[in-house]
């Protein structure tokens, strides 16, 4: 096929564009990835550019993987060899390099969020409680991303510099970094060292959802291309921003489109979606505050599509009613289970439906895996892991913390100082205090679970999947997410340390097939850059969509509820054909409590033991416009959905 055949209009001008700098604002279904980007590849591959000299990013490893994929179906000599990746990824493979290291003086293993709290336990100094501690993290973090300052030295209160001081001296002592660091020390080692290799290293970046990228790591595309004046094109949606937590900064797009040297494309036609359901995600979109941009065109030939808004009586009618439909369409051969796309902001409801799919021989698959490593015996399973796969001081801190509420903060932190000035590790001590040398500091505790991690790892296995039935047995309930994840690669790693990569890889940022054959039950951020022929939308009330920290001020709130309505958006469009939003009307109070749902609390009443309450829609669905269809009562639509 050749590069512009069958494209036209803003498609083939991204695609046949000489500029410099290139931007294009495109809504959800508008071709401005396969038939844009993909085709301005396919271009420079065929005008004799070197395929490692071409740079795709993009925010997520599942979008990643579908840039590769469009790549490869391009049938162009060459395309398999064009580099797809996101940013985090290449931060992080360029920190890897020995000279970088050196350099950087910094090892790149990321922290967990447990192990993080760890450390942020064990920094000495009037820091204030763990929550505290997270708050500076957290804000310590955000300064980076928001390009306050350069890394390190963000701090310029006395307080805060010894906060950042103590953090950094406890990522250097144990050879790790924060996962909010991956990018700033790139960028640094980028900015500062003009003769690179790096700096040289690419004609072309294309980078798309540009929008999800903060401040600094849009500074940083700047700086890979500015060196070596190579080409970037960037495409991306500010309706479609949902990373605010990640620090986004989608006015980056518009402020790229107001160069006066960027050539600049907008493409406002959706070849995704049927008429009905973008009609109702141009209602919602349309009342975010201060948004003055076209609406999405459907096709000519776009379908009416399939709306429906189902209300249950509880939320485990909720969930056996969606069962139930996609039960009934995979048996009539309706569907194929691939063709189902689940979306929840609770991992308990997606993990409900996930057990009775199974259950009725239904095969699905939940991508809450961020979330397997919450137990702590899924903790230790994991660090047992990582020392199997070498010397890793942070998975023994976990290990030593382990069975005590604060992870013996004040006994490690003491053995952890005294270390770092006689400079020694904690595992040299431990071993030394094994032979009986003594230390000035609490060490009974600590060298108990040190004896005890000792014999677990002399009693693990070798052989790949003896070790993880050794690290994960199937008869532990705490240990099942992670055993599914360990279980589900085994057969594409020959090695502990591969099973090791592949397994934090996909707990941080799992990836998710386009063309599954089961069905995919996400969150709705885990959705972006998807298409399913059919969408349910799950727990669609007040307390899940949105979901409001109770500590949020007032503005706080308002940006919050602006970026799960652009969150809904997104969800919405991605349907194909059909669109199923569901929610329930009454939940049992502890439940709802341990969600974070809003109830009625002057309607709560004792039920079979439990007290209960009503719950409250999610305020977006007053906001889907006249095209969105009355809600139903669930029964009434399940009896009509399978034909009874």
């Amino acid at each position: 096929m050749q590069w512009d055949e069958g494209i036209e209009g803003p498609h083939l001008a991204i695609a046949s564009s000489h500029s410099a700098r290139i931007g294009v604002l495109a809504g959800p279904g508008t071709g401005k990835t396969g038939l844009g980007l993909m085709r301005r590849v396919a271009r420079l591959l065929s005008e004799g550019v070197a395929p490692p000299r071409i740079l795709l990013v993009s925010f997520t490893r599942t979008a990643a993987q579908d840039l590769r994929e469009k790549v490869a179906a391009l049938g162009v000599d060459g395309a398999e060899a064009v580099r797809a990746t996101t940013l985090h990824a290449y931060c992080f493979g360029l920190l890897q390099r020995d000279a970088v290291l050196t350099i950087t003086q910094r090892n790149p293993r990321p922290l967990m969020r447990h192990e993080a709290d760890l450390m942020l336990r064990d920094l000495p100094g009037d820091f204030g409680d763990i929550k505290e501690r997270r708050s500076r993290l957290e804000a310590y973090e955000a300064g980076w991303a928001r390009g306050a300052d350069d890394h390190p030295g963000l701090a310029v209160v006395a307080d805060d510099r010894a906060f950042e001081a103590a953090t950094i001296r406890w990522l250097r002592h144990h050879r790790a970094m924060l996962i909010g660091e991956v990018v700033p020390l790139a960028y640094n080692y980028l900015r500062h060292n003009p003769a690179a290799e790096d700096l040289q290293a690419f004609d072309h970046v294309i980078v798309d959802e540009y929008q999800d990228l903060n401040f600094l790591e849009q500074r940083l595309l700047d700086v890979l291309t500015e060196r070596n004046e190579a080409n970037l094109c960037v495409a991306g949606d500010d309706d479609q921003s949902i990373y605010q937590f990640r620090h986004a900064h989608p006015v980056g797009i518009h402020r790229y489109l107001e160069d006066p040297n960027a050539d600049c494309h907008e493409i406002w036609t959706c070849g995704r979606c049927p008429r009905r359901v973008l009609a109702i995600a141009n209602s919602l979109i349309s009342q975010a505050p201060d948004r003055d941009k076209p609406t999405l065109e459907p096709l000519d030939t776009a379908s009416e599509g399939d709306v429906a808004i189902v209300q249950w009586a509880d939320l485990h009618e909720e969930i056996e009613g969606v069962v139930t439909a996609i039960v009934t369409d995979v048996a009539t051969e309706r569907r194929q289970p691939g063709d189902i796309l689940v979306l929840t902001h609770r991992r308990k409801i997606g993990e409900a439906i996930r057990a009775r799919l199974l259950e009725l021989g239904v095969p699905a698959h939940s991508f809450f895996a961020e979330e397997a490593v919450r137990t702590s015996e899924s903790q230790e399973a994991l660090a047992l892991l990582r020392l199997v796969c070498g010397d890793d001081p942070v998975a023994l801190r976990v290990l030593l913390g382990l069975g005590d509420a604060s992870g013996r903060a004040e006994a490690y932190g003491a053995l952890s100082r005294h270390c770092l000035d006689i400079g020694i590790t904690e595992r040299d001590a431990l071993e030394l205090a094994r032979g009986g040398q003594r230390f000035p500091v609490p060490m009974r505790a600590l060298l108990s679970r040190y004896e005890d991690v000792v014999a677990r790892l002399a009693s693990v296995p070798t052989e790949l999947p003896d070790l993880v039935d050794a690290l994960l047995p199937g008869d532990v309930d705490a240990l099942a997410d992670l055993r599914v994840e360990a279980l589900d690669l085994l057969p594409g790693v020959s090695t502990p340390a591969e099973l090791l990569n592949e397994l934090v890889a996909r707990i941080t940022q799992a990836d998710i097939p386009a063309s599954p054959d089961y069905v995919r039950i996400m969150s709705l951020h885990k959705s972006k850059g998807l298409t399913s022929p059919v969408v349910f939308i799950v727990g669609a009330i007040e307390g899940i969509v949105p979901t409001l920290r109770s500590n949020l001020g007032e503005d706080a709130v308002a940006d919050a509820v602006a970026e799960q309505r652009r969150l809904t958006y997104v969800a919405v469009t991605r349907a194909a054909e059909q669109l199923v939003i569901s929610y329930c009307a009454s939940m049992e109070v502890a439940l709802a409590k341990s969600m974070g749902v809003r109830v009625v609390s002057d309607g709560i009443r004792r039920r079979a033991g439990e007290l209960w309450a009503p719950v409250i829609a999610s305020r977006y669905l007053s906001e889907l416009g006249s095209e969105a269809p009355r809600p139903t009562r669930g029964q009434g639509w399940l009896a009509d959905y399978i034909g009874t």
